[in-house]
């Protein structure tokens, strides 16, 4: 790793640590939790001067919380509390096989590739230490949406690390990787947690730092590898410098991060995007090859190579409306032309690039990043758009698999996007910017969002 480069991230770990007991927010969430079960102080809780806060066998209340929050404390609070009801190895594994009855194409995977066993045990006999079952344990309570995607995330990262090769050792760290990766989630505000709409650009650099915090939570505990820790920072780190909290570029990136990354990716596409199509774990094949190069190719090619052997085929859309489809992606794929055409028109990344600082690299590596990858992909071209407008007058039934996978498509430039769109609402919240340029990014993105709001109306 270059030293400009390790600096930049060891500031933001430095800064992150400072500001981790001034903000944090895990007390809050445990006086939510004692509204369920006990959370009861194991000891007397005590500020940097002394000050008692907390006697011992106290229940953590709301008022109680309130005043932790408020004092720097001699250790966290977490080595001071005790929960009366504790998830469980069971537990974990239990959830994966629910996951896997509301998910069957996740059954149909561990099967064919004869997994079953493997997976069981790493997730009845890993040894968990008390703190980071704590930890789960109210992650359940409070952000149950949270520990679903963390047990997926374990048990597909584990597979990754498997179809690639990677030693016993390395496949458990990957497991523990994807199953702590968000951990850093619980010491964020429970209201911004669960915050309904758009977050402002302040709320989602908050957001953003649950890497940081995970990543230097972690590096406190007893047996927690290095490797994980690291992967727990980087898991939204991209090969092309685009991701975050250090903008790394593959060079300087572990293979751990980038398979915890694409399981975390992965989840949220067949969880959210998927299940209002009744689509399977095989439609991320067009997702795949949009990202070949977001990831390490051997992680890459694993996932492309899980899916391929799973004997899953893509999901064709219920509705046979051919022309409704057609009109439905020209519509899309007209909106995000205009996207595209207005920030190359007003050289958006020449702009990107005079920003001071680690956010205007990033702005200026994703707003590159969706206008190749637009420009790639074949979705903005004329005849395409010719091609979908006969299909609209005259409708074909064997054009339907065409559609679907242009659709998948529409909906990964759709996020790219709008990755664009909020990597700019961050990088405008900074000190040093020009005037000038300041309001021509506005300017430009703004006119971005209103054509994201039209690719989201027809989603």
């Amino acid at each position: 790793m270059h030293n400009t480069e390790e600096s930049e991230c060891d500031d933001i770990a430095s800064n992150q640590n400072d500001n981790i007991s001034e903000n944090d927010h895990y007390a809050d969430h445990l006086a939510q939790v004692n509204e369920t079960q006990d959370v009861i102080s194991n000891t007397d809780i005590v500020n940097e001067q002394g000050i008692l806060l907390c006697k011992k066998g106290m229940q953590i209340t709301k008022k109680t919380a309130s005043r932790l929050i408020q004092h720097k404390l001699t250790q966290p609070i977490e080595n001071s509390i005790n929960l009366t009801k504790s998830i469980t190895n069971d537990f974990l594994y239990k959830k994966l096989l629910s996951l896997q009855d509301t998910y069957p194409d996740l059954h149909t995977i561990q099967n064919q590739l004869n997994f079953s066993h493997i997976c069981k045990d790493q997730f009845v006999s890993t040894l968990l230490q008390p703190i980071v079952i704590q930890k789960l344990t109210v992650m359940n309570e409070q952000i149950s949406e949270q520990i679903d995607k963390a047990v997926f995330s374990a048990w597909f990262s584990m597979l990754i690390a498997t179809e690639m090769g990677l030693d016993k050792h390395e496949q458990k760290d990957a497991f523990l990787a994807g199953l702590l990766h968000d951990i850093g989630f619980i010491h964020l505000s429970p209201e911004l947690l669960n915050k309904k709409g758009a977050l402002s650009s302040e709320e989602w650099r908050a957001i953003q730092s649950h890497v940081v915090i995970g990543k230097v939570m972690l590096e406190k505990y007893d047996n927690i590898p290095l490797s994980v820790s690291t992967a727990v920072l980087e898991h939204h780190e991209r090969c092309d410098g685009a991701g975050y909290p250090a903008n790394k570029n593959e060079d300087h990136l572990s293979v751990l991060g980038q398979i915890v990354g694409i399981a975390d990716s992965i989840y949220a596409i067949r969880t959210r995007q998927f299940s209002k199509h009744n689509r399977t774990m095989f439609d991320l094949m067009p997702y795949l090859q949009m990202n070949a190069h977001t990831y390490f190719y051997d992680v890459y090619k694993a996932v492309a190579t899980i899916l391929k052997r799973t004997g899953l085929k893509m999901a064709l859309p219920e509705s046979s409306d051919i022309s409704a489809m057609a009109n439905n992606s020209l519509l899309r794929s007209q909106s995000l032309s205009h996207a595209i055409d207005y920030m190359q028109n007003n050289n958006v990344t020449d702009l990107a690039a005079e920003l001071p600082g680690n956010k205007g690299k990033a702005l200026f590596k994703i707003s590159t990043q969706v206008i190749k990858m637009t420009s790639e992909s074949g979705l903005v071209k004329n005849e395409l758009h010719t091609w979908l407008q006969d299909l609209i007058r005259d409708p074909d039934k064997s054009a339907i698999a065409e559609l679907n996978e242009i659709d998948l498509m529409l909906n990964e430039l759709h996020w790219q996007l709008n990755n664009a769109y909020r990597s700019c609402d961050n990088s405008l919240v900074q000190e040093n910017i020009s005037s000038n340029t300041l309001f021509k990014l506005r300017d430009i993105y703004n006119i971005v969002g209103l054509c994201l709001g039209d690719l989201e109306d027809k989603l």
